[in-house]
């Protein structure tokens, strides 16, 4: 089978979907090359070949870079897969083109934040990501969902035929490595350039409104009062709620206490997650919640919020509490901060929970999907 796969998501500063992408190519390099039986032929697309990976290709898989200066998913990639008359086309987002073209049609939705936070997207925004959703579950041939939580929502908001959807989970390839390797001259340098000089809290993500920030600044303010001597480390870019935050920041006075690093590498972010005291995601919406599997793998506690998501894949290895109560979240970050042994025993089964989910393992299950579209 020949398909295509559009990599234009594969940019240097991946956060999301484009490490969903470029994992998934990552993989399927290795798990369908020219020397696997049956394998498949692949064309990757993209409007600008600025991802190295993408140039070290096998020999069944191959480069297509055609520039174009807008629209390109919707108007040049379409033009373009009816020269090749590929036999499917494997789009990691949820946009399909709204131009026709030959061959089966396979997306991945990843979430619907934009039906449970219509405030935080302009008119167009969600409009475009209504329409483009309800489109592309009408003209795939399958829908890829990252949770079942997403697929139930896709149920709920557009009535989609559930034999049509498949949920794969995301995945994580990280070393366990232990958190001594991560107390080195290395750690001293990151720790001074984000002015960590406290035992601290962790959130890595966006820093926007879905991700309950402010009710966590709140939480973190109440730890405080207890006594805690922390920082709260928030290890992500800062969106336009970001204002609203830097308000709550004064009004606590909380400066100093309170790190904003902005985005950050792959290896700094490795040095927060090990030298971190406890992670806390209190989203108040997710379609997965990939920090909370690196928090696990990186043997941290987690406080995350009690969101239909991580209750179907965190439940008993997080402590989950409602992200509208600052409170509760207080209590629980204050328990698992003073209970050695809770905090053991949550590690401990974050560590089989992580080893769960690989980005290998999502890879198979993505190309079996695919190929169980070749019989059809």
């Amino acid at each position: 089978m020949l398909i295509g796969i559009d990599v234009r998501q594969n940019l240097k500063n991946k956060t999301g979907i484009e490490i969903y992408s470029s994992k998934l190519i990552h993989w399927l390099k290795k798990i369908d090359g020219p020397n696997d039986p049956g394998h498949n032929a692949y064309v990757l697309y993209t409007p600008k070949a600025n991802d190295l990976e993408l140039l070290e290709l096998p020999a069944n898989f191959r480069l297509k870079e055609i520039p174009f200066p807008r629209l390109w998913s919707q108007i040049r990639l379409p033009a373009q897969l009816w020269k090749d008359r590929l036999d499917l086309m494997f789009i990691p987002a949820h946009v399909l083109p709204l131009l026709p073209f030959p061959g089966k049609k396979v997306a991945t939705i990843h979430d619907l934040a934009f039906k449970y936070f219509p405030e935080s997207y302009s008119a167009f925004d969600r409009y475009y990501l209504d329409f483009s959703t309800r489109y592309s579950l009408m003209i795939a041939d399958k829908i890829i969902t990252i949770s079942q939580t997403t697929k139930d929502d896709l149920i709920k908001f557009y009535g989609a035929r559930e034999d049509k959807i498949k949920v794969i989970y995301l995945g994580y390839d990280a070393p366990i490595n232990k958190k001594e390797n991560y107390q080195d001259v290395k750690w001293e340098v990151i720790a001074e350039k984000f002015k960590i000089t406290k035992p601290f809290l962790l959130f890595i993500g966006r820093v926007e409104k879905k991700k309950n920030i402010a009710n966590l600044i709140k939480a973190f303010y109440e730890v405080l009062s207890t006594g805690a001597d922390l920082q709260l480390v928030l290890a992500g870019s800062k969106n336009k709620d970001y204002e609203l935050v830097d308000e709550l920041i004064a009004k606590y006075n909380l400066q100093g206490r309170v790190v904003f690093t902005g985005y950050v590498k792959e290896e700094e972010k490795d040095y927060l997650l090990h030298n971190a005291k406890l992670f806390t995601f209190i989203s108040s919406y997710e379609g997965f919640g990939i920090p909370v599997v690196e928090a696990f793998l990186a043997g941290l506690p987690v406080v995350a919020s009690d969101i239909p998501v991580f209750q179907e894949l965190f439940k008993d290895a997080a402590v989950l509490v409602n992200p509208n109560k600052t409170d509760e979240i207080c209590l629980a970050i204050t328990k698992v901060l003073k209970d050695k042994r809770k905090r053991e025993g949550m590690v401990r089964r974050g560590y089989e929970l992580a080893e769960e989910f690989s980005w290998e393992k999502c890879a198979k299950e993505t190309l079996e999907a695919l190929n169980e579209l070749s019989d059809r």
